[in-house]
């Protein structure tokens, strides 16, 4: 059974379904090392307390998540091939970009910077990762996410049944700022049409924008709002909608979220269809 379609006459299959979820929370737990949480017995029936119901409230109101895809047929070689063809156009459109990107001196952390970080992955990736700009590690390889927070970024993607190089990953700015600063408004402007370039050459079904910079700089909430409030919803960004979760290093340092940001990153999977189930291997 799909874990994207669940059939709400069926018990069994809401049952598998719960389950299913269950084995993915323990799987993400132990690739991203969050220890096991114990689950205390139960009490006697005739011990537990009375539960009152509460009053009924009616919910904030949500941003309504994009339908979902329809379940992947066998790919036909006709699909392959038009995928393909895709495929280089989209990497014809990025090297392009790149060579005019090359020793670009648009703002200032240009002056500081070692390397200017691109981004790199899959030319046509169903998914795309934003993030807000290079660390030191990127600086020197000249990669996007590298170091720690890159490696839980890379466990996150395969816990979602992909691997990293079927994504593509890109920051809002593209040169490190200095002492990691948060990059100021100016420069994420000067830099924003490089990245609105590349997501239109690689057209995600869905973007994932990690943390608050990365959905400043898209444009999807303003700079004074907090990202608590604002993960775990989609927002569109020209017609693609983004879902807004934590960045990797604020999982480092503050690991009890990363259970959320595990179900934020669930509500790509309806829109997924080259993803594998867990545990399964790679067609």
């Amino acid at each position: 059974m799909s874990d994207d379609v669940l059939d709400p006459s069926d018990p069994s299959a809401e049952l598998a379904w719960l389950a299913a979820q269950a084995r993915g929370q323990l799987e993400l737990d132990r690739l991203l090392g969050v220890p096991a949480a114990l689950v205390p017995p139960l009490r006697p029936l005739d011990a537990r307390p009375r539960v009152v119901a509460p009053p009924v409230v009616a919910p904030p109101p949500r941003v309504a998540a994009p339908a979902p895809a329809a379940p992947p047929a066998p790919a036909s070689d006709e699909d392959l091939a038009a995928l393909a063809a895709r495929r280089r156009e989209a990497e014809g459109k990025l090297d392009a970009l790149a060579r005019r990107m090359a020793g670009c001196t648009k703002c200032r952390l240009s002056e500081g910077r070692n390397q200017l970080v691109f981004g790199q992955g899959d030319a046509a990736a169903e998914v795309a990762f934003v993030g807000e700009g290079p660390g030191y590690h990127e600086d020197q390889e000249g990669l996007a996410f590298v170091g720690k927070a890159g490696e839980l970024l890379t466990k996150m993607i395969q816990a979602m049944g992909l691997e990293r190089d079927e994504v593509f990953i890109a920051n809002v700015v593209k040169c490190r700022p200095p002492g990691n600063r948060t990059p100021a408004p100016d420069e994420m402007a000067t830099c924003l049409p490089f990245l609105q370039e590349q997501l239109e050459a690689v057209r995600p079904k869905v973007i994932c924008a990690l943390g608050k910079i990365a959905a400043v700089g898209l444009g999807l909430i303003a700079a004074d709002e907090a990202l608590g409030r604002n993960r775990g919803q989609f927002r569109d960004w020209r017609g693609t909608p983004v879902m807004i979760t934590y960045h990797p290093a604020y999982l480092l340092r503050n690991p009890a979220d990363k259970r959320k940001a595990w179900e934020d990153l669930q509500k790509l999977f309806p829109l997924i269809t080259r993803r594998r189930a867990a545990g399964s291997s790679q067609a």
